[in-house]
């Protein structure tokens, strides 16, 4: 089984990508989310070019995707008059969202069938939080755009979050992989590894607490995934464009984060669309990154590699 993962898109996802997965071998498209630019209502542009894609296909929303920019601001700032300001817009957003996207499957916490495969999709819209490293309850701490998932999902908390997605993986039938926005917490703090955060004064493990409870949960009931895929953390990194680890494995379990950006650019005369290809074998994933030009498909395995070194 061959699937392919498109990491976060701003917006740039093309004509050229919809020709090129619809005549691909993928047996399904997984996209962890980002769809919009800084302009939350530019997502509903690319909405058409998704309705293309004619393989099965799933996309998680990201912390960009329905929300607003003073939601943004809040989150980080943790501003509570700034969290809730936008709160009616999501809602709105969200509503047409679910109206417009007719391909790809909306995604959050939810299960999906993919054949030899199933999917558990994490919360939607995460995006890590700065205090949930430094404190002692990380899982007390509020979800991410908190006044949509408690009307959505009746969740309020990363504990309330964890148990929900830790009741999708006890109903699941194994083997099963999970899809997020942003990664869990657990795979490093440095500005290069897999979700560290680039952008802070210092070196901090942004990832999310609810997902990688509800991941030592799988593996302690003996029903770990095959694969945790995200992504959110962008590589190379902000500041000095260094390599950020894409993926690894830890415990059988395979983290991939998808997160190149851009997503399209140019090297040299070509041009080149990113996109991580896993692929099963019945009893584990193969990964790769791949590099889609018009003289073909540049592929690299190296973990820190952002571009083949001879394409």
């Amino acid at each position: 089984m061959q699937l392919a993962v498109i990491g976060d898109m701003h917006m740039q996802f093309d004509e050229e990508d919809v020709r090129f997965f619809n005549s691909s071998d993928y047996d399904a498209i997984l996209m962890v989310g980002d769809l919009a630019a800084k302009n939350p209502d530019s997502m509903f542009r690319i909405l058409p070019l998704l309705n293309q894609i004619t393989k099965p296909s799933y996309l998680i929303p990201g912390n960009h995707d329905t929300t607003g920019v003073r939601q943004l601001l809040g989150e980080l700032m943790h501003n509570e008059t700034l969290i809730h300001f936008g709160a009616a817009s999501q809602e709105t957003r969200m509503a047409r969202l679910k109206r417009e996207l007719t391909g790809p499957a909306l995604c959050g916490y939810s299960t999906h069938d993919l054949g030899d495969l199933r999917l558990v999709c994490a919360r939607p819209f995460s995006m890590g939080d700065a205090n949930a490293a430094k404190t002692e309850k990380p899982l007390d701490l509020p979800v991410n755009f908190r006044p949509f998932l408690k009307k959505e999902y009746g969740i309020q908390t990363l504990a309330e979050s964890a148990a929900k997605i830790k009741a999708l993986i006890d109903a699941v039938n194994p083997p099963y992989i999970i899809m997020a926005h942003h990664g869990p917490f657990g795979l490093g703090a440095k500005a290069t590894d897999m979700f560290g955060a680039d952008f802070l004064p210092e070196e901090t493990d942004f990832g999310d607490h609810d997902l990688s409870e509800a991941i030592a949960h799988a593996q302690n009931t003996g029903k770990p995934p095959l694969a945790v895929i995200a992504g959110h953390m962008h590589y190379p990194t902000k500041h000095g464009k260094k390599p950020k680890q894409w993926w690894l494995e830890r415990d059988g379990i395979l983290y991939v984060n998808a997160a190149r950006w851009p997503r399209i650019f140019r090297e040299g005369r070509e041009t080149y669309h990113h996109h991580i290809g896993l692929a099963f074998d019945g009893g584990s994933l193969a990964v790769k990154a791949s590099y889609v030009g018009a003289a073909g498909i540049a592929e690299v395995t190296d973990k820190r590699a952002c571009f083949p070194e001879n394409p």
